[in-house]
């Protein structure tokens, strides 16, 4: 998104997610594996090498996979929707397996819509099938992407008057409140992703790769859900051995039940209540847990994205160590870095590109702006369909006005120090180098914390308030 400061010993940063995967050429072998006694048949004709079967491989993974439900179950992590899911997943998974390839997806999705009318009852379910219905037919209709898309607001729109708390409407004040939430969480975010394929996709998009873009099996019992990219997801599918890509998920998942445990721990044991807060010591240990109490959604977000890994879906991670973040700049990349993408991609590209003849240092600083404030609005957004009300508080516009003004600044320093830095990127980290990575991390961290207390704040009094408590000693 932004120019990138390699430092020593950093890796180098990744490619767009979208522009990740290649699909294998037809015939190519792929990746080695060892032959063993339990391959109990060759591929389907047809089928890409990435899809072999091979029991050796699998049922240790079925079998950790047995084993986190059983963990799940002992800890009641996430409630009875999440353990329900994640058998749904292990019983459906076999078959999934054995399936043939052309099979596969069309059996996530019934696999996905079954898991909706288990985590749901039959009337809710019902209706959310019936509002996907109207969302994705609006998106095949032979006309131009203009119109599908004003057509696909406009139903948007008439949802957001029927939701309760801003109106009736004739016809759709029969629709259970909980509905909206799931609804949302379905179609809020990713349809715009999908429009945006739409209108620079050179054909129409195969059925089954829609539904199993926005049926997605975990979605139903986290309704914080990350923004998958549609194209991510299409190319990354089967694009590396089958069993390598369980195995990660089994490794993302872990690190998802690692998180909500750590979580749980914060939450019960160490968070004090911002009223509590008295001098310096409560001060720290409030800002310090109230932050990490994002340890939930990450949690949840590698869980989610670990199970759809199991389905041959192989995304990339979801945060990466965003507690380590050494700049603003660096905190946008790691943290939530669906958000990141999604914002790159449908915003920060677009005005970028719009302003190429001005001054690089300009359109940075515009592009930067613009994705703040949108970041600003869609969070506003959220709330409106998952809670039923507006985030345009004033501690939401602090926080996102200084995160994106201490991003925006970082973003003009990262620039100018680009080309020295690239130069020396060779030469080993010295102490001082290493001293003052320490300091910019401790420094991130702090102020990120800050940030974090505004935001969770119901108001700005309250915040100045609990803040003048902790400064006196």
């Amino acid at each position: 998104m932004w120019p990138e400061i390699r430092r020593p010993g950093v890796r180098e940063p990744r490619p767009a997610p979208h522009r990740q995967y290649v699909p294998a050429a037809a015939g190519d072998p792929g990746p080695a594996t060892a032959a063993s006694p339990w391959r109990w048949a060759r591929l389907y004709p047809g089928e890409p090498e990435a899809c072999r079967r091979d029991l050796y491989h699998f049922l240790p993974i079925l079998a950790h996979l047995a084993l986190m439900l059983w963990v799940f179950r002992e800890f009641r992590l996430e409630g009875k929707a999440f353990f329900n899911l994640v058998l749904l997943a292990l019983g459906v998974l076999p078959v999934h397996y054995l399936a043939p390839y052309r099979w596969k997806k069309p059996l996530f999705v019934a696999a996905s819509m079954a898991g909706l009318v288990w985590v749901f009852d039959l009337t809710t379910s019902a209706t959310v099938l019936g509002m996907a219905a109207l969302l994705v037919g609006v998106c095949y209709l032979p006309v131009a992407w203009m119109l599908r898309a004003g057509l696909v607001a406009a139903v948007a729109g008439l949802c957001a008057l029927a939701r309760p708390g801003t109106g009736t409407l004739p016809g759709l004040s029969l629709v259970p409140t909980h509905v909206w939430p799931v609804v949302a969480t379905m179609f809020m975010f990713r349809m715009i992703v999908y429009l945006y394929e739409l209108k620079h996709a050179k054909r129409p998009e195969p059925l089954v790769d829609t539904l199993s873009y926005f049926f997605l099996l975990p979605n139903y019992c986290f309704l914080h859900f990350p923004v998958v990219d549609y194209r991510t997801m299409q190319r990354s599918y089967f694009a590396r051995d089958v069993h390598a890509t369980m195995r990660t998920g089994l490794q993302m998942m872990f690190r998802g039940t690692t998180h909500l445990l750590l979580y749980r721990l914060v939450y019960h044991e160490l968070l004090i209540p911002a009223e509590e807060v008295h001098g310096l010591a409560s001060l720290g240990g409030f800002l310090v847990c109230n932050y990490l109490l994002y340890l939930r959604v990450s949690g949840q977000f590698h869980m989610a994205c670990g199970m759809l890994h199991l389905f041959g879906f192989g995304l990339p991670e979801t945060h990466r160590h965003y507690l380590l973040a050494s700049s603003f700049t660096d905190y946008w990349r790691r943290i939530n870095i669906y958000w990141k993408d999604f914002m790159v991609r449908v915003v920060f590209n677009p005005v970028v590109f719009r302003l190429k003849r001005w001054p690089q240092p300009v359109a940075l600083a515009v592009a930067t702006a613009v994705v703040f404030l949108t970041t600003w609005a869609l969070h506003a957004y959220q709330s409106f369909w998952l809670r039923g009300t507006w985030g345009f508080g004033v501690p939401d516009a602090l926080f996102w006005g200084v995160l994106g003004l201490l991003v925006l600044v970082n973003v003009q320093i990262d620039a100018r120090r680009a080309p020295a830095r690239r130069a020396r990127s060779t030469a080993p980290a010295s102490w001082r180098d290493r001293s003052l990575l320490v300091a910019q991390t401790a420094g991130t961290f702090l102020t990120i914390t800050l940030l974090w207390s505004l935001w969770s704040s119901p108001s700005l009094g309250a915040w100045l308030a609990m803040l003048a408590r902790g400064m006196k000693i």
